[in-house]
């Protein structure tokens, strides 16, 4: 399906407009990987249409919706496009109050988007319960990052009790036009699965891995103790709790989550956003790149927990660089862009070896979303890793949901 004059002309001509390209980071390792997730508690007491109509609001406000053209293969392409930018689902209601839902029953009704040629970038669940609602957002990441889902999550709080939006849409890969409609695509930018290289149809086949949870749970107490003893340990351990959670975690379960592997790669997210000096705070797409701090299974075993966190600590900062930063990605007229060197050299997501360590204790209750926590939570939020620490924060308690293929002892 390589691309004709008149095609090639076409995307020219609308690029920017309705059309916006996928970065060449997001085409090597987005297409086909499952979405992000949140599932959320609503008490107010709306109709699903009236929820829905907010969740547009806020969606148009930053205009995310936009088509966009990704690469399937080599020299061959595709649009992602959605007529509609979002689907809602409105499903039976369960019979239950909030405190009695079987939460696992519902996280699977979710209906999921993948960011595939002809997929929606986005799917609303709305879930009517006896006290409320429960609403499910599955995000392609065409559309962005957890922090860009994070920043429409907010305005959608916002839309929803009435409040004038406080954030303007950053001017940075800001979408111009309407989503291209279905029904005025070209069918050669719409492939079958099998046009689909190998590496993408390999993502999109089901897995058969059962993933394992565990949630541990961490106190003030308990994170200002390992700070004393790291100062009393060595006088440069100053180190904050995320680097202690992470490190605790790791030296406790790192022969449950990975048992065959004899080096551990911790992968943690770096937002460009506030680093590259050219990436807008509100830049709404993906903005983000794994930093990597690797461990032999022999050291963790051996240090403590605040060596651990020490080192995990001098690796961000080394890699918060801002010389570092701007040497790896740039900012086209279409949105941040990782340098061709970088991606070609990038380490994939390992499954034997890599362990994703996500901070989102910024999110306490509902009230991050600028709604009262009296009027909901966040019940769940996941990214697709199948080996990984979540960090999340509900009523003054950090939490921890740690994922993996094999049970934890």
């Amino acid at each position: 399906m390589k691309l004709s004059q008149e095609q090639m002309t076409y995307l020219e001509e609308n690029m920017g407009k309705t059309i916006l390209p996928l970065s060449n980071f997001e085409n090597k390792i987005r297409l086909g990987t499952e979405p992000i997730e949140v599932l959320l508690y609503y008490k107010k007491d709306w109709t699903p249409q009236q929820y829905f109509e907010a969740f547009v609001k806020a969606a148009n406000h930053f205009n995310l919706f936009s088509s966009c053209i990704i690469r399937i293969d080599d020299n061959k392409y595709a649009l992602h496009y959605c007529s509609d930018g979002v689907q809602l689902h409105v499903l039976p209601p369960v019979d239950e109050t909030f405190d009695k839902i079987n939460i696992d029953d519902i996280k699977k009704k979710i209906v999921k988007v993948k960011t595939l040629p002809g997929e929606p970038l986005l799917s609303l669940t709305v879930i009517p319960i006896k006290d409320g609602y429960l609403g499910g957002v599955s995000c392609s990441h065409a559309i962005g990052d957890g922090v860009s889902l994070t920043l429409f999550l907010y305005l959608w709080g916002c839309a929803i009790e009435g409040k004038d939006f406080p954030l303007l849409p950053s001017p940075q890969r800001l979408f111009k036009g309407n989503p291209i409609r279905s029904d005025k695509v070209n069918k050669a930018f719409l492939p079958s699965l099998y046009e689909l290289s190998d590496e993408i149809q390999d993502r999109v086949k089901p897995s058969n891995i059962k993933l394992h949870i565990k949630r541990e749970y961490f106190s003030d107490e308990f994170l200002n103790d390992i700070k004393n003893k790291a100062k009393s340990e060595n006088e440069k351990y100053i180190i904050s709790g995320n680097q202690i959670i992470t490190s605790f975690l790791l030296k406790k379960y790192h022969n449950d989550i990975l048992p065959n592997t004899k080096k551990i790669r911790l992968r943690t997210p770096i937002d460009l956003r506030g680093l590259h000096p050219d990436i807008d705070s509100l830049y709404i797409g993906n903005a983000y790149f794994d930093g990597i701090t690797e461990f032999t299974k022999d050291e963790i075993d051996k240090m403590s927990v605040p060596q651990i966190a020490y080192r995990l600590k001098e690796s961000i900062k080394d890699m918060r660089n801002e010389k570092y930063i701007k040497s790896m990605a740039y900012l086209s007229k279409y949105g941040v862009q990782l340098k061709a060197e970088v991606v070609e050299d990038y380490s994939n997501y390992n499954i034997d070896m890599d362990v994703v360590s996500s901070n989102l204790t910024h999110l306490e209750d509902i009230s991050a979303l600028g709604i009262g926590p009296d009027k909901g939570k966040f019940v769940y939020i996941t990214t697709p890793v199948s080996t990984g620490f979540l960090m999340l924060k509900e009523c003054g308690k950090i939490f921890v949901d740690m994922t993996s293929r094999y049970p934890f002892k």
